[in-house]
């Protein structure tokens, strides 16, 4: 890895592959350049100190025309952390075509069908919410159908392509067939008669339903793992995955990491079989409480896998902070256990041409709190 010295508000050559990484501030975002002035946005997040999505900053900042040069957006899954902001950032993309997970869930099931018939049904969280709003967005877009409808993403399914040099296409490798069968079974109300019947129906969560993406770009491989995590059941999750890729393809050179480095995101034969020796390898951290990802182990881990590993932020939480001084003396000293949103924020962003070799080293730059795993733990050891 190289690091190229340029400025966040550097832009990429029309000649440029990138992949740019952020998170948390709370959440994470994912914006590639497949060159040309192409781009694609996955999940969204926002800047913690501007409240603004991250990928609309980005790109403002360097000048891109986000109407016209936006041409694909996807919602891995709907946890309020890879969702918030989206809405607006696609109302913006006025010529992005929209996926999210053909493993429609019931209370996402919800949110579609309010938007098709004008009813407001149970109410959600912010990942409801946001997903209203881009199917209200939708329904402006396609005023000639009363349905309009996401590109619904399953597994093995290309989801966008680029048919002009570089040749660029996004490929859905999740979710699992399993996984739609099983939340099409919810949907339809399936109740067998024998309880035990009803436990064979796997309950399909955010994360199992999450829509991983195979990136390629020229002879450029790129895998955006979401936070789809490891099941026992060999149909779903990784495993599902795993056991459906094809050897003969070639590898992936990156790995945007999933479900924030945690182990129960973490398939061995993942990186054995699905990755070249050492990739790059990106994650973003996740803080509630007393969770904090990725642990020492986890980095740890991935460091046993890569040395060219980054995380967006480091995963610790900021002390309260408050401009009455006798405000942020009472919360501390009353307070035996508070964690706020995390306020430490970064951007890993990597480039390289695409008419470069595979095996070229990345160019990398590490903004805001940003750093490489080994440091992260050099420094809490």
């Amino acid at each position: 890895m190289a690091s190229n010295g340029n400025s966040p508000e550097t832009p990429p050559s029309s000649e440029e592959l990138e992949i740019s990484i952020f998170g948390p501030g709370f959440g994470e975002c994912i914006v590639l350049h497949f060159g040309n002035g192409d781009w694609a946005i996955v999940d969204s997040c926002l800047d913690p100190e501007t409240k603004r999505p991250a990928a609309l900053q980005y790109l403002e900042s360097i000048k891109v025309n986000v109407a016209k040069s936006v041409l694909f957006i996807a919602a891995t899954h709907w946890h309020d952390d890879h969702i918030q902001g989206l809405n607006l950032v696609f109302k913006c993309a006025e010529s992005a075509v929209f996926a999210c997970s053909g493993a429609v869930r019931h209370p996402d099931f919800n949110g579609i069908l309010s938007s098709w018939t004008g009813t407001q049904y149970l109410p959600g969280g912010s990942g409801l919410d946001e997903l209203r709003a881009i199917m209200v967005e939708l329904k402006k877009r396609n005023s000639d159908t009363r349905f309009p409808t996401p590109v619904l993403a399953t597994s093995n399914k290309t989801l966008w392509e680029r048919k002009t040099e570089p040749i660029s296409s996004i490929k859905a490798l999740s979710p699992s067939d399993a996984s739609v069968l099983a939340a099409t079974a919810k949907l339809k109300a399936i109740n067998p008669q024998s309880a035990k019947i009803r436990r064979r129906i796997p309950d399909v969560t955010p994360n199992d339903a999450s829509v991983v993406l195979a990136v390629h770009v020229g002879r450029h491989r790129v895998l955006l793992g979401a936070d789809l995590e490891v099941q026992a059941d060999a149909s779903l999750g990784w495993k599902a995955i795993v056991n459906n890729f094809d050897a003969s393809n070639e590898k992936h050179h990156g790995f945007k990491i999933s479900h924030h480095g945690s182990s129960n995101g973490h398939h061995e034969a993942v990186w054995n079989q699905m990755l070249i020796n050492n990739p790059w390898a990106v994650t973003t951290p996740f803080v509630r409480g007393k969770l904090k990802l990725p642990s020492k182990d986890d980095c740890q881990r991935v460091l046993g896998y890569t040395t060219n590993a980054f995380l967006t932020a480091p995963p610790q939480p900021r002390k309260f902070r408050d401009s009455d001084r006798a405000v942020e003396k009472m919360v501390n000293e009353t307070a035996i256990l508070a964690h706020f949103i995390p306020g430490r924020y970064g951007h890993v962003r990597l480039r390289k041409r695409v008419a470069d070799s595979p095996d070229s080293p990345w160019n990398v730059d590490l903004f805001g709190h940003a750093t490489k795993v080994e440091d992260y733990l050099q420094s809490v050891r």
